[in-house]
């Protein structure tokens, strides 16, 4: 595995974490801590960037990356997990006091990274389907992988042995594309989820053209100011707004004009314009229990 990683230019440190008779939860996010605490301190030796040091799981080792994804104290810049233990199903046969780590998810929690296999029979796939759902209700970014078959410990695919009748030719094509990701996420190129108009809608503090249609159209003096300030892309919206209805009532408005190809120049100034419209946080549309889905 972590020869994979250094065939792509990466700098891979495996960490020997607590297990067997010294398992008991948190050791082994304690272990986790201690890794990150190590690394970030001797970040000069190694040649690493601290800032995006990125935390791979396989198995149980799934498990630790998760946990430490979102109750760490020094969470890393993402994670990459494998066909990882997370449900307390699963748990109760091999670590019974460690928790759900789908449970721990939360506002804060970092980018994942997913591959598992819908036949694997010792980890099964309703412990990455059940991860994904608590990423999508706290708009965590994530992308999944599950391939249509593959017995569990796949690892990098043909490989590490993983070939034959049992295993889905593919398997190995999550390390490059993990990486690829990853490389999208540390530049700044990977569009967040947290551009949709439920989260700007639900945690943002003022308007911007990332808010809901519905949302813009509720603020006294929003639309006057496009209208007058932006003519031409008030007269788009209009126009959409005739064409689809109470659709547009869940669009943003940037999504609109990506689809029209309006520079992010001029989407800039729109969005210092709306600034100056705060945003009644979200018990005017939603529970204010529970985040939109």
């Amino acid at each position: 595995m972590a020869e994979a990683f250094n065939a792509l230019g990466y700098h891979a440190f495996i960490l020997r974490y607590s297990v067997g008779k010294h398992h008991t939860w948190p050791n082994p996010l304690e272990d986790f801590d201690g890794a990150m605490d190590y690394l970030t301190n001797h970040a000069a030796e190694y040649k690493i960037d601290p800032a995006h040091i990125l935390a791979a799981g396989f198995s149980a080792g799934g498990h630790v990356v998760t946990a430490a994804a979102s109750a760490a104290k020094h969470k890393p810049f993402a994670v990459i997990v494998c066909y990882g233990l997370v449900s307390r199903e699963t748990l109760a046969y091999c670590a019974p006091d460690a928790p759900d780590s789908s449970e721990l998810v939360n506002l804060d929690t970092c980018p994942m990274f997913l591959a598992s296999s819908r036949t694997d029979w010792i980890v099964s796939i309703e412990n990455t389907t059940k991860l994904m759902d608590a990423l999508q209700k706290n708009y965590i970014d994530y992308e999944a992988h599950i391939y249509g078959y593959a017995l569990h410990g796949f690892s990098v695919g043909a490989g590490s042995g993983a070939v034959g009748p049992l295993f889905c030719s593919r398997v190995g094509n999550w390390v490059k594309d993990s990486m690829e990701w990853a490389d999208e996420l540390i530049s700044g190129r990977y569009r967040s989820v947290r551009e949709c108009a439920a989260y700007n809608d639900a945690y943002g503090s003022v308007l911007s053209t990332r808010n809901s249609c519905k949302l813009i159209n509720s603020i006294p003096g929003a639309l006057k100011v496009l209208k007058f300030k932006f003519p031409v892309q008030y007269l788009l919206y209009q126009g959409a707004q005739k064409k689809i209805g109470t659709f547009m009532d869940t669009v943003t408005l940037r999504n609109l004009f990506d689809l029209c190809k309006i520079s992010e120049k001029t989407i800039a100034k729109m969005d210092e314009a709306l600034s100056v419209f705060t945003i009644e946080r979200c018990e005017k549309y939603f529970s204010p229990s529970q985040p939109p889905s």
